[in-house]
């Protein structure tokens, strides 16, 4: 295997930082354009309530958790309940194929990393979301709504649960 020298470093992609529906920021931290799509990091911040609608995908995801306390949502006699809780420090892998969802149920924000293998999240988020400037700025206009979100999500092989609101 070979290594990437530290002096591609200049030639990576500067993270781009953006806000989805739901309230939450999202950086790619690396994105998979400079890894040929093995894999890709964003690191999310969490409002309270906040967190995706439950949806599945063929990419394997490993969620770490760096402040407050994240709750993990799988599907369970045809609905999808909450099935972990994971604080600073803890990691959940979701398997390719594994209906799922992250909730942020607590009164402060939630920090946490996740690693895509293959590299998908990094495109999904650079459409989903609406540009920002830093993680924690306000944005100027909604994010894509539901049409268009299920039409990005498509796009990158993302399905999401039919009975969201069962969450």
């Amino acid at each position: 295997m070979d290594l990437v020298p530290n002096d591609r470093q200049a030639e990576m992609s500067t993270p781009f930082i953006c806000v989805v529906a739901g309230g939450n920021h999202v950086m790619n931290v690396v994105d998979a354009a400079d890894t040929d799509g093995a894999f890709d990091v964003i690191e999310v911040l969490a409002q309270p309530g906040g967190g995706p609608p439950p949806h599945c995908h063929a990419f394997a995801e490993w969620f770490h958790v760096i402040e407050g306390e994240l709750t993990f949502t799988g599907a369970r006699d045809g609905q999808i309940v909450p099935v972990a809780t994971a604080g600073p420090g803890e990691v959940v892998m979701i398997p390719p194929g594994a209906w799922h969802g992250t909730r942020n149920d607590g009164i402060t924000p939630v920090r946490f990393s996740v690693i895509g293998r293959p590299g998908v999240m990094t495109s999904y988020f650079r459409q989903a979301g609406v540009p920002m400037a830093s993680m924690t700025a306000a944005p100027d206009r909604e994010p894509p709504g539901p049409a268009e979100l299920a039409r990005i999500a498509e796009a990158h092989e993302i399905v999401f649960w039919p009975q969201a609101s069962s969450a």
